[in-house]
């Protein structure tokens, strides 16, 4: 085997890894909302959820964050909590949380 051809192998996996990595950095939609969802899970039962499967983009503190927003619905104290949520693609971190007010 030359020289070339190992360094020209190295270089094609070092970018194909690279290439895969970078793919594989962000999250879904479906996984954004699982994350959310273990998250509410540990303070009691869920009732439903749902998420957007587009990508928003929201200014927080100067910092443009790029994710998907949802809600979850709970029940305490036999009333419904609807809250929503901005959930970060690239880190799965919950950005923005409310408490919406029951209707």
């Amino acid at each position: 085997m030359k020289w070339t051809q190992l360094i020209a192998g190295a270089a094609v996996g070092f970018a194909s890894a690279y290439i895969l990595q970078k793919r594989k950095s962000s999250i879904s939609s479906s996984e954004a909302l699982t994350i959310v969802k273990s998250a509410f899970k540990q303070n009691g039962a869920i009732d439903g959820s749902w998420i957007e499967t587009t990508t928003k983009v929201i200014q927080k503190h100067g910092l443009s964050f790029y994710g998907y927003t949802g809600g979850i619905i709970k029940t305490r104290d036999a009333k419904q909590e609807h809250y929503e949520f901005f959930i970060d693609k690239k880190s799965g971190s919950i950005i923005e949380l409310t408490l919406n007010a029951p209707v």
